[in-house]
């Protein structure tokens, strides 16, 4: 049975500071590099055939850390970068709802119908990831790992579990370098979802209340 594994990236320094990260390019803080080493040695259980990667540093360097262990070549696609999130990039959460507050309510309440303000819609993110995950389902490869991002993840998650944007708003964030599982044989299994024991005390993860 074909094995998608989804690896959300290390922390990042805009998620210390609870900003908006979007398609801002930043690097893993030394938490999210030590998480990024720990979620590699856990992977040892799987043998990944192919690894997927966002082309953004967080998610690469994330990445690396997997194939090194796998000895696996990583290969980006821009197709599993995170979302354009327009004027919403670079500032906190806080201040997207002061200065946005009736889009981050719809954000907050119908993820699905999210629109930031200057970017990409959510029904544009899950047409572009869910694309991708559908080419990778028809690749010859049996374990695919799939490095990205938190909402990519939670709208392929919604792909798979409703087969449409519908899920999406059930669908609670996966943790930094945390691992999710499927497998697929026409139809999709859950194997784990959002695993991160491994982790310990450098668990962390989005707020809920964004």
């Amino acid at each position: 049975m074909k094995k998608i594994i989804m690896v959300r990236h290390g922390e990042s320094v805009t998620n210390v500071s609870r900003v908006f990260t979007g398609q801002l390019d930043v690097p893993l803080t030394e938490t999210g590099r030590e998480q990024a080493r720990r979620m590699a040695e856990y992977m040892d259980k799987y043998h990944v055939d192919k690894i997927y990667a966002s082309p953004l540093d967080r998610a690469v360097d994330t990445a690396q850390t997997i194939a090194i262990r796998q000895n696996c070549a990583v290969e980006t696609n821009d197709a599993i970068m995170e979302i354009n999130a327009g004027l919403w990039q670079g500032i906190t959460f806080g201040e997207i709802a002061e200065n946005y507050p009736q889009t981050y309510q719809v954000w907050r309440t119908d993820i699905g119908s999210a629109a930031p303000e200057g970017g990409e819609t959510c029904v544009q993110l899950y047409d572009r990831v869910t694309g991708f995950l559908q080419k990778v389902l028809q690749e010859p490869e049996e374990t695919v790992c799939l490095v990205c991002h938190a909402i990519p993840i939670r709208m392929m998650e919604s792909y798979i579990e409703a087969g449409s944007l519908k899920a999406a708003q059930q669908i609670p964030w996966v943790p930094n370098a945390s691992v999710t599982v499927y497998g697929y044989d026409g139809d999709f299994h859950a194997v784990e979802w959002g695993t991160c024991e491994y982790l310990g005390d450098l668990l962390t993860n989005l707020p809920k209340t964004i």
